[in-house]
């Protein structure tokens, strides 16, 4: 059966919020692949939390606090590297 990798910088949801995410993921499957609500118990969804500092994008490791602006701004340029 199905299986989902969620990837979370640590400590950025609370366990409320990760069961939220498991049970949409979980209904997003079920109903795309179209199986019968028999399979719901097979779907398995694991939330991994990546250490603070262990977030990259574009070749730059991010800290927790940093994301928001990163989300913010759109960023997918490397910010240690001048952009032309």
């Amino acid at each position: 059966m199905p299986v989902a990798q969620i990837y979370l910088p640590q400590g950025a949801s609370t366990l409320e919020q990760r069961r939220a995410l498991v049970k949409g993921v979980t209904d997003v499957i079920v109903s795309v692949e179209n199986l019968p609500p028999s399979a719901r118990p097979y779907v398995t969804v694991l939330v991994n939390e990546i250490p603070d500092g262990g977030w990259g994008v574009a070749g730059h490791g991010y800290a927790l606090s940093e994301i928001p602006e990163l989300v913010q701004k759109g960023a997918r340029t490397d910010p240690d590297v001048p952009q032309q």
